[in-house]
C-alpha cells in the first residue's frame, strides 16, 4: 500500500504555508491559514504546537528531517506517518515545491482571501456574497454582540459643531477644520451587515468599519489648549477631554513636540482595532487596519490642501503591539497631523 504522505518528491523541503497566522482567539491560540481554506485549526496535543513551531522557524529539508522533527516533537513513532499525513490533507504543512497559496477560483477559500483583502475585491453586488456574510455575522453575534462603529461619547454634554466644507459659509472661524475633518472622517450614512453596524465615510475604504477615533488638540488664539473627541456622527468636536488624563496628555505633548502655534490643530488617529477584529478574526484583521489609516491620511492631507493649508506629519513615536482594546477610552496613537490655521481663522 502506498504511503499517503509520500509526494514522490524527494527533496522539496517541507515548512508551513506563507499565509499561516498565529490569532488568540477566546482564549484560545488558534492557527489560520486562510490561503488553504483553513480557519480557526485548534492544535490540542502540545507535541502538534511544537512541530508547527519548529516548522515556521527552519523548514525541514526533506521528508525525513520532517519526520526527525516530528518525533522531537514528541509524536509517537508509530503516529508519524499519519500524523504528517493528516496535517498535509489540512494545509498546515506543504512541501516548498508545491503550487503557492492562492486558492482555486470560486473555492471557499476563495471566497475567504477576496474578504481579507489577499485577492480581487469582494464583489457586494452579487448577493450570495453579502447573504454568505450576513449568515457569519449573525452565528458571531451569539456568542458576542458586535462593538459601537464609532466611539460613544458622553449624551447630552455641551461640545462645538463645526461647518460643512461646502453647505456653510466660507467666513466660519473653524472652517478649515471642519472641512478637513468631514472630507476625510465624517459619517454619511449608517449602514449595516446583518447585526454589524457599520458607517459610510466620505472617502471610501476597505472595510467601512470605522477603526479610529480622532482626538483634536486646538491651540486658540488666546495660546489655550483644549483637547477634543471628534463625533463623525454629528461633525462636532466633544466636550474637552478631561476624563482620560493619558490619552489627553498624549495630545499636549504632540502639540508641543509640533510647535503648535495660536490657530493650529493637532489631529491625532487612535486605534479602535476591536471593531474590525470582531468581524476579521483572523490576522486579515490587521492589512485591514493599515489600508484604512491609509485612506484617512491621505484623504485628510488632500482636504487640507482644497482649504488651502497642510497636514504636516508629526511623528508619534514607537508603536504599540496592534492588541484589542478594552472599550474604555481612546487605543494608541498610529499617527498625527498638525493642520496650520485650522482654528479661530481670521483672529
Amino acid at each position: 500500500m502506498a504511503d499517503p504522505f509520500d509526494s514522490g518528491t524527494g527533496t522539496e523541503g517541507w515548512s508551513v504555508p506563507a499565509s499561516a497566522a498565529l490569532v488568540r482567539w477566546n482564549g484560545r491560540w488558534l492557527l489560520d491559514v486562510a490561503g488553504r481554506g483553513v480557519r480557526g485549526a485548534v492544535l490540542r496535543d502540545p507535541a502538534l504546537w511544537r512541530l508547527i513551531g519548529e516548522l515556521a522557524r527552519r523548514p525541514a529539508g526533506d521528508r525525513a528531517a520532517l519526520e526527525r522533527l516530528a518525533l522531537d516533537a514528541g509524536v509517537p513513532v508509530g503516529a508519524v506517518s499519519g500524523c504528517l499525513a493528516s496535517l498535509e490533507r489540512a494545509g498546515l504543512i506543504r512541501p516548498a515545491a508545491a503550487p503557492g497559496d492562492e486558492p482555486p477560483d470560486g473555492s471557499p477559500a476563495a471566497h475567504d482571501w477576496s474578504l481579507a483583502g489577499l485577492a480581487a475585491p469582494a464583489d457586494y453586488r452579487d448577493p450570495r456574497l453579502t447573504d454568505d456574510d450576513i449568515a457569519l455575522m449573525t452565528s458571531y453575534a451569539r456568542e458576542e454582540p458586535p462593538p459601537p462603529a464609532v466611539p460613544e461619547l458622553p449624551a447630552g454634554a455641551p461640545g462645538i459643531p463645526l461647518p460643512h466644507p461646502v453647505a456653510d459659509p466660507a467666513g466660519h472661524p473653524l472652517r478649515v477644520l471642519g472641512g478637513v475633518l468631514y472630507l476625510s472622517h465624517a459619517i454619511v450614512d449608517d449602514a449595516a451587515i446583518g447585526p454589524l453596524p457599520r458607517s459610510r465615510r466620505v472617502p471610501p475604504s476597505h472595510g467601512a468599519s470605522h477603526p479610529f477615533d480622532l482626538l483634536v488638540g486646538c491651540r486658540w488664539a488666546d495660546g489655550a489648549a483644549t483637547v477634543h473627541a471628534y463625533d463623525p456622527c454629528l461633525h462636532a468636536l466633544g466636550p474637552a477631554v478631561t476624563d482620560r488624563p493619558g490619552a489627553r496628555a498624549a495630545v499636549l505633548r504632540l502639540m508641543g513636540n509640533a510647535a503648535a502655534g495660536p490657530g493650529d490643530a493637532l489631529v491625532t488617529v487612535h486605534l479602535a482595532v476591536g471593531r474590525v477584529q470582531w468581524r476579521y478574526r483572523t490576522g486579515a484583521a490587521y492589512p485591514t487596519v493599515f489600508l484604512d489609516l491609509g485612506h484617512l491620511l491621505e484623504a485628510l492631507g488632500c482636504a487640507a490642501g482644497w482649504h488651502d493649508t497642510v497636514a504636516v506629519d508629526v511623528p508619534v513615536g514607537r508603536t504599540p503591539p496592534l492588541v484589542r482594546d478594552d472599550g474604555h477610552g481612546p487605543g494608541p496613537v498610529l499617527a498625527a497631523r498638525l493642520l496650520r490655521g485650522a482654528v479661530d481663522e481670521g483672529s
